[in-house]
């Protein structure tokens, strides 16, 4: 997959980031040098354009990227501007980070495939975490369902799925995978709160696979139940 990402800013940069370590082939763009040295040796390709002019875009394959992201998060017009340039050049699918209600709007006017408040999405993850008990992350997917990653409730630590099958099928509950604790030698040896907890995702969870302390639920079910799922079960 290819993928263009203009705008390095705290959003734009962690995107580029992100899809880099996915896989994708990824073009940086950005107006600033110290944005784009700070990204240069982790995507495909990351490059200074000027935004005041966006006819520079043009010598880049726009038309051959799977989607361009207009990740700028500071200029209304140059949003714009790259928005229907992009557009112009025959992007596949154009997903731009959203600025303000006028500028959705006009977005919108535009067709853009998708449009994205990163500020709504993380306030929407921390509004789980908060009403939640035990909940780390959450992504609101309409109609009142809900993804989210909570620590695993102490209930059901050392059982397995075949032991609360009925559980999850009485709170209306569905466990999506589980995100555990990669456990080596150094792991053994150093133990520190400034060193990051490395976690694999075991995909498909088996139906005999040990729930483990310290190991994260990726549930999915309405808000409701997911709530009183995780109050029922938490052991406090």
């Amino acid at each position: 997959m290819k993928c263009c990402i203009i705008g390095l800013g705290v959003f734009g940069k962690n995107l580029a980031r992100n899809l880099a370590q996915l896989g994708a082939d990824v073009l940086a763009i950005d107006r600033r040098e110290d944005n784009v040295a700070q990204i240069k040796d982790e995507v495909g390709a990351a490059v200074v354009m000027d935004f005041d002019d966006p006819a520079p875009l043009a010598h880049f394959p726009i038309d051959e990227m799977d989607a361009v992201v207009i990740a700028i998060g500071d200029d209304f017009e140059h949003s714009m501007a790259l928005t229907v340039k992009s557009q112009e050049l025959g992007a596949k699918r154009i997903v731009c980070r959203v600025l303000s209600p006028m500028h959705e709007r006009l977005l919108r006017l535009l067709k853009a495939d998708r449009l994205v408040v990163p500020e709504e999405v993380a306030a929407r993850g921390l509004a789980h975490s908060l009403l939640m008990h035990g909940v780390l992350d959450g992504f609101d997917m309409g109609n009142e369902h809900s993804i989210i990653e909570a620590a695993v409730p102490a209930a059901l630590v050392g059982k397995s799925l075949t032991d609360t099958a009925e559980d999850f099928k009485r709170a209306g509950v569905r466990i999506v995978t589980i995100k555990r604790i990669e456990k080596g030698l150094f792991d053994a040896l150093v133990k520190s709160p400034d060193v990051p907890v490395k976690r694999r995702t075991l995909g498909i969870v088996t139906m005999e696979e040990i729930f483990q302390a310290d190991d994260i639920f990726v549930l999915f079910g309405p808000e409701k139940n997911l709530r009183s799922f995780l109050e029922t079960y938490s052991g406090d």
